[in-house]
C-alpha cells in the first residue's frame, strides 16, 4: 500500500509505517506540497494524508489536481485539520471529493483507527467481498494458518483485512503466493481472532501481492465470532469526519 504523507513533520512517517506495517505501508513524505503534486501520477498513492495547518493554501489546489488524475476510490483523499477548521471549508472539502477530514494528531490510536475504517470502506468496490471490512493491527493478533492443498504443508500468514464474508491473507512465505491458484479450496485452516482460534474453510477468489479468500459453508457461531469482532472496533472508532 503506498500512502503519501503532506506534511512538516517528519517524525509522522515512521509512525505510519508501524502502525500499517500489517499492509506493508510505503510511505511516501513530502514537506513541499508542489514536489509531492508533481510526482503524484508517477508514485500512484493509494492514500494521501495532507496537513491543512501546515499548507492552508494548497490542499484544495492538491486535492483538485488528484482528483484530474484519481477518483476517489482510487486514491484516498485524507485531510489533517485542527479546531480552527470552518464549516464553510468543510463543504469546501466535500465539494472537492475529499474522503474524510480528520483530527491533524496522527498520533491517536482514534485517528488511525478512523484511517483503517476510511481505507476499506472506499477499496472494498476492488474487492469480491461486499460485507465490511476491518484492517486488523498487531495488537488485534488475528492471525491464520493453512494447509497448502498441493503440498500439505502449514502456512503461516498475516491476516490483512477482515469481513464476515471472508479475509485478505499475506502469507509468510511468498513462494506459496506461485503454489496457490484461484477458486483452490483450503479446507484445513484456523483463524485465531482475539483470544480464540476457529476452524474455517475458504475458497481462493484471486492472488496478488496478497491472497483474497471467501468463507465457504461458515457456521453461524463463526459468523458471529467475526462479526462481532469486526463491530466492536468500527463502533468503538466509527467512519466519517470528527
Amino acid at each position: 500500500m503506498k500512502m503519501m504523507l503532506v506534511s512538516e513533520t517528519p517524525a509522522l512517517k515512521p509512525f505510519l509505517e508501524r502502525s500499517f506495517s500489517f499492509q506493508q505501508a510505503d510511505v511516501i513524505h513530502y514537506d513541499n506540497p508542489i514536489k509531492a503534486m508533481d510526482n503524484i501520477e508517477e508514485i500512484q498513492p493509494e492514500i494521501v494524508l495532507f496537513a491543512s495547518t501546515d499548507f492552508p493554501r494548497h490542499w484544495k489546489p492538491f486535492v483538485m489536481y488528484l482528483r484530474n488524475a484519481f477518483t476517489r476510490h482510487e486514491t484516498i483523499f485524507v485531510l489533517l485539520i485542527n479546531e480552527g477548521f470552518s464549516e464553510e471549508e468543510a463543504e469546501k472539502a466535500e465539494h472537492l471529493e475529499v474522503n474524510a477530514v480528520l483530527d491533524e494528531d496522527l498520533t491517536s490510536d482514534q485517528t488511525i483507527e478512523r484511517i483503517r475504517g476510511i481505507i476499506a470502506r472506499y477499496h472494498q468496490s476492488i474487492d469480491v467481498r461486499r460485507n465490511t471490512r476491518y484492517l486488523p493491527s498487531r495488537k488485534d493478533e488475528v492471525q491464520c494458518v493453512f494447509t497448502n492443498p498441493y503440498t500439505f504443508r502449514f502456512v503461516y500468514a498475516t491476516v490483512v483485512d477482515i469481513s464476515a464474508g471472508g479475509l485478505r491473507l499475506r502469507p509468510d512465505d511468498e513462494n506459496v503466493l506461485h503454489e496457490l491458484d484461484p477458486h483452490a479450496f483450503l479446507t484445513m485452516a484456523s483463524l485465531r481472532i482475539g483470544t480464540e482460534t476457529i476452524p474455517i474453510r475458504l475458497e481462493i477468489i484471486r492472488i496478488s501481492e496478497t491472497i483474497a479468500c471467501e468463507f465457504v459453508d461458515v457456521s453461524v457461531d463463526t459468523e458471529k465470532t467475526v462479526t462481532d469482532f469486526i463491530q466492536a472496533r468500527t463502533q468503538r472508532y466509527p467512519l466519517g469526519a470528527n
